[in-house]
């Protein structure tokens, strides 16, 4: 086999693997910006949710999570669980979106999503982070500002 048929088959796999997602890490500070500019996270709660990623996806939004105990996964940059929020391969669930769409670069549907869960959850315990247990965990009664506080 030559080179360039090499090249060639080694092009389509990459190109059909790991469901094709564009993924990306985010520096905290860009992404502690871009939530309040772009989606509308207020400012008052962004050093909870800078926490919150750092511990459930370390700013990574293709991240998926270890295989939960009721058989769920919790994906991407916010690590939203397939139990009820979104489903793999199809729009629906509570968030009426498809898990990959979670753990691709563009976190518009995720941040949608995720202000749902955290207003719903707020509405059931009067804490919307309470749905994450690593904010429960890492950032509840923390100095969480030290998340940001390196930021312009």
């Amino acid at each position: 086999m030559n080179t360039a048929a090499k090249f060639l088959i080694l092009l389509v796999v990459v190109l059909f693997s790991a469901d094709n997602v564009i993924t990306k890490v985010y520096d905290p500070c860009d992404l502690a910006k871009e939530m309040v500019e772009k989606h509308r996270f207020t400012k008052t709660d962004i050093a909870d949710w800078i926490c919150l990623i750092r511990w459930e996806s370390n700013f990574n939004t293709s991240e998926i999570g270890r295989l939960n105990a009721d058989s769920s996964m919790d994906h991407g940059l916010f690590q939203i669980s397939d139990k009820y929020w979104c489903v793999e391969g199809q729009v629906d669930g509570a968030c009426g979106i498809d898990c990959k769409a979670l753990r691709d670069d563009d976190i518009k549907d995720d941040s949608i999503c995720v202000r749902r869960i955290f207003r719903l959850t707020k509405q059931r315990t009067g804490n919307g982070f309470d749905a994450w247990a690593a904010w429960k965990q890492r950032c509840q009664n923390q100095n969480v500002q030290s998340y940001i506080a390196h930021c312009k």
